[in-house]
């Protein structure tokens, strides 16, 4: 992202900016790539995530929770507006990856979406979050405006049902 051509609002300076991306950009690029299954979706949503917090002008109280919130609602709308272009499936098998390790990570985001398809939405986003993110179960509780225990409940009980599927 190049941060010297934006206009910032006057609550967010670019040595602010600058930080926020360098701590977490590469944790919203993956977890966005673990949502859409495509490296360019992600990487625009990740930007736009950027964006608006640069031209955010009230306070944020915590930076990373709001950037993470963004991204999510991001590939929320990206997806809905792929989902009626094409199904999923055919979304991730058209991506074409340019060398092996985007291959092997395409593998990976399908294999995943399988497992993950499999439990409730807001188990899939709890573990997204933790795994693909690395956020703490505080930070998602923080961003889901919800209480601690219920984000740990959350991730346990979806941890467990991917166990089940590997013990049938």
């Amino acid at each position: 992202i190049n941060i010297f051509n934006m206009k910032l609002n006057s609550g967010t300076n670019i040595k602010q900016l600058s930080r926020w991306i360098d701590e977490w950009q590469e944790q919203l690029f993956r977890y966005a790539y673990f949502r859409l299954g495509n490296r360019s979706d992600a990487e625009d949503v990740v930007q736009d995530a950027f964006l608006k917090i640069a031209s955010t002008t009230s306070a944020i109280a915590n930076p990373k929770a709001y950037l993470f919130r963004i991204v999510a609602n991001g590939c929320v709308d990206s997806l809905r507006h792929k989902s009626r272009l094409k199904p999923l499936e055919e979304r991730a098998s058209a991506i074409i990856p340019s060398h092996s390790e985007e291959m092997e990570a395409e593998e990976e985001f399908r294999r995943i979406e399988r497992l993950l398809s499999h439990l409730s939405e807001a188990q899939t986003e709890v573990i997204r979050l933790h795994i693909h993110a690395g956020l703490k179960f505080t930070e998602i509780a923080e961003m889901l405006e919800e209480p601690v225990t219920t984000i740990k409940s959350r991730f346990a009980s979806g941890i467990e049902k991917l166990r089940q599927q590997f013990i049938n």
